[in-house]
């Protein structure tokens, strides 16, 4: 009896000391499968997010930085914001609809094309977003045929397809009828203490005179400066900033305008937009930094209040 409860005790100490797991033979003919390293985990998931962010990206919002006044006052220089690109997916542009786009390719019979049929007079240089212009680099070219970056631009849609646009003395008529969006007055940074506009530029007439730089600090004043109508007469169809058409906007092409007129580069200068160049419309401003610099810590200021304002 003595023997047969030792043998008793024997087999529960075995049970007790089983795993209480069992392990399965790997079948025939699989081979058993290592575990990655970690290398190339760290790899894979990187590539993973790059891919992801690039779908996002191009398909679905973007980020930008304005880096010119051309559509003051809704969008300032500083402003960082938010492109939705899926918004054009599935309707067309409204007018007065703020739109992103690729810079126009050239073409013939377009203001910008050297063989243009149309004479356009250049004001200013262009004006884009991503902190370039178009023409910023030099361009790549081969066999005689210079090739540019085509970058962002944003502008507002004026003129819908089929419309007659024209332009008088900067008033924007729309199918005979006057737009009523109005004028846009913008601030010019003057030197400490602020000047007369004379003083800084000694003539009123801003036509045929030398280009000023004017140093940027904290005092402004608002002013016009008025140019003088450089057409001769509108019967020569001489089209300038101020004086323009009229000229039917084509079928799958808009007419776009910056809200600061006076230095914006658009459709009067590089002709129509055509739809398949439209990417996005302007969503949220999620940063924004001023002209001014903060004299403690000598950075950018910070515009608190147009921080996650809508782009409108």
């Amino acid at each position: 009896m003595k023997d047969k409860a030792i043998i008793r005790n024997l087999r529960q100490k075995k049970e007790s000391l089983r795993p209480d797991y069992t392990i399965t033979p790997i079948p025939e003919g699989r081979k058993f499968r290592r575990r990655k390293p970690w290398l190339q985990d760290w790899i894979e998931a990187i590539l993973f997010a790059f891919v992801v962010a690039m779908i996002i990206r191009n398909y679905t919002f973007q980020n930008f930085m304005i880096p010119s006044p051309s559509m003051e006052k809704t969008l300032l220089t500083g402003d960082y914001l938010v492109a939705n690109k899926l918004k054009y997916y599935f309707t067309d542009p409204k007018r007065e609809d703020i739109v992103t786009f690729r810079f126009p390719k050239l073409e013939e019979g377009t203001p910008e094309h050297p063989d243009s049929k149309d004479n356009f007079i250049k004001v200013f240089h262009p004006i884009y977003i991503n902190k370039s212009a178009a023409f910023s680099k030099f361009p790549l070219t081969f066999m005689h045929i210079s090739y540019y970056a085509r970058k962002n631009v944003v502008k507002r849609v004026i003129g819908m397809p089929g419309d007659i646009v024209e332009l008088r003395d900067k008033i924007v008529y729309i199918n005979g009828k006057r737009f009523e969006r109005g004028y846009e007055c913008y601030d010019i940074p003057m030197p400490s203490p602020p000047q007369s506009p004379v003083q800084i530029i000694p003539h009123r007439f801003a036509y045929g005179q030398d280009d000023y730089a004017i140093s940027r600090s904290d005092w402004y004043e608002p002013y016009r400066v008025e140019v003088a109508d450089s057409s001769g007469t509108q019967a020569n169809r001489i089209f300038n900033r101020d004086w323009f058409g009229p000229i039917r906007v084509p079928e799958g092409k808009y007419f776009v305008l910056g809200d600061n007129r006076d230095v914006s580069e658009d459709s009067r200068y590089w002709g129509f937009l055509d739809r398949s160049d439209i990417t996005g419309t302007p969503w949220l401003i999620f940063y924004s930094k001023g002209i001014e610099y903060n004299k403690l810590f000598d950075t950018p200021h910070t515009r608190w209040d147009r921080i996650f304002r809508l782009a409108r």
